[in-house]
């Protein structure tokens, strides 16, 4: 069985992909995988014809250093965060 290196979770609200928790285990720690990761799911983003919406602060601050996915961005608005205190309970 394949070890998880990591994960970047996120909820589907409506045409916006709100991300909220980005993590590497330990053990792949310091091997850029976290940005691998996240720029893999927000490429999937703009596949998928959704927006993105950066709740978790690493994908908030990946996006401040890859504009190339500034024209799928969405601010993160209290409504956002009420709907996703909401869906995680």
């Amino acid at each position: 069985m394949a070890a998880v290196g990591g994960l970047t979770a996120f909820r589907d609200h409506g045409a916006q992909r709100v991300f909220f928790h980005t993590e590497i285990d330990d053990s792949f720690a310091g091997q850029g995988l976290a940005a691998q990761l996240v720029e893999q799911a927000l490429a999937d983003v703009r596949q998928s014809g959704k927006r993105i919406v950066p709740v978790c602060p690493y994908v908030a601050t990946f996006l401040k250093r890859h504009d190339e996915f500034a024209d799928i961005a969405n601010p993160v608005t209290p409504d956002a965060l009420r709907w996703l205190e909401g869906e995680l309970g």
